[in-house]
């Protein structure tokens, strides 16, 4: 049941608790996200749009980051609109992923006799319960629940899931995207009075950490690929980050930050006699919107960036692969994931060490995260890789 997330709905009576529970133990590695639960833990406890809304889609991102982690979610909530549903499988293909939602069909007459036998304390008015029968309507696949126990609902649960797992595997992939874990290098060793060199300009020691705290993220993610830059602070990084994984690390010049070559080893001084009112700029890592006679257009760089970016989703689709680089081609590629012009605006944090992850296919560009430290990504056990 690799990347598959349960979503179990079905109105009040329908049995939907208690077979969640028994679904999450017998797919486990699984973890059961109540919308009951989630709606209790927020103030104001009701069932106004406005509770709903906010705990259906808590229940979906905590589904998401435990299907990351490895596990079977196995989510149980009525999630009477079923647009939103279908928004979140949608959601869940685009990250490649997939959300089977099942519907616990009952009765009028089935749902009134179960709320009736329930403690008094966990029953619902009779006026709701008639209510939500009204209202409600089918999503996924419809599963009857009329004169069955919770066991037998889980069985039958289980056939579908097998039945879906089944037709996935003679489908083409819902998506064939490329998963890219971006890492920025680690903090480099500028030179004092100097335009850096940066074939020459390596990591300081702080550097040196970031990288080497990497390592726990870079083998969570699992990458079957890495490339990286061929500036020295990003090879380096990637040699640190990737000690010990029995990875090939293959140098890129197409992953290189736009910088001014013919400024290597010249006095900070005389960099700023030359650029004038857009020297600080430059230097202080922005460089978008200075044109430098003989050295790489903003432009030409941009495009030397997308290319190979396009290139990595054909020649990876479907696999994991580790990117380790600068600033200035992270922020092109999420320019394209966010469909805008940012020219100019380095308004995104990205610090040095830390990750973010895009996926790129068919559809486009899209962006997981952007700036998470290597520890927030560490802390969650290692996610199961997928069979080729």
């Amino acid at each position: 049941m690799n990347r598959i997330a349960l979503l179990l709905r079905g109105l009040p009576g329908s049995g939907k608790t208690t077979t969640a529970a028994l679904l999450r133990d017998s797919l486990v590695p699984a973890v059961r996200i109540s919308n009951d639960s989630v709606r209790y833990m927020a103030r104001p406890r009701d069932f106004s749009d406005f509770t709903l809304v906010a705990s259906e889609l808590g229940c979906l991102d905590l589904a998401l980051s435990y299907l990351d982690s490895g596990f079977t979610p196995v989510i149980d909530g009525v999630f009477e609109d079923v647009d939103f549903l279908a928004a979140q499988e949608l959601r869940f293909r685009r990250k490649g992923m997939r959300l089977v939602t099942v519907t616990l069909d009952g009765t009028l007459t089935d749902l009134l006799d179960r709320n009736n036998a329930r403690d008094p304390l966990a029953r619902m008015d009779e006026d709701r319960v008639r209510e939500l029968h009204r209202q409600f309507r089918p999503a996924g696949l419809l599963l009857g629940i009329h004169d069955k126990q919770p066991e037998e609902v889980a069985d039958d649960v289980l056939d579908l899931l097998e039945l879906t797992a089944q037709e996935a595997e003679t489908e083409p992939p819902a998506t064939e995207a490329v998963e890219i874990l971006f890492l920025r290098h680690g903090a480099p060793d500028y030179p004092g009075d100097t335009y850096p060199d940066p074939y020459a300009m390596g990591l300081s020691p702080r550097g040196r950490d970031e990288a080497r705290a990497a390592r726990a993220a870079v083998a969570r993610f699992a990458p079957e690929a890495v490339y990286t830059s061929d500036f020295l602070r990003a090879r380096q990084t990637a040699a640190l980050a990737t000690a010990s994984l029995g990875l090939e690390v293959r140098q890129e010049a197409a992953l290189r930050e736009r910088v001014f070559h013919t400024f290597a080893g010249v006095a900070l001084d005389e960099v700023r006699r030359r650029l004038g009112p857009e020297a600080d700029r430059v230097l202080t890592g922005n460089s978008d919107l200075c044109t430098v006679d003989g050295e790489e257009s903003y432009e030409q760089a941009r495009d030397r960036v997308l290319e190979f970016f396009t290139t990595l989703a054909a020649r990876h689709p479907g696999r994991r692969v580790l990117v380790v680089g600068h600033g200035g081609p992270h922020h092109w590629l999420l320019e394209r994931a966010l469909g805008t012009e940012l020219r100019g605006v380095r308004a995104l944090r990205w610090d040095t060490g830390h990750f973010s992850r895009f996926r790129i296919g068919a559809g486009g560009v899209s962006v997981d995260f952007v700036n998470r430290s290597p520890e927030d990504i560490a802390r969650s056990p290692q996610p199961a890789k997928e069979s080729p």
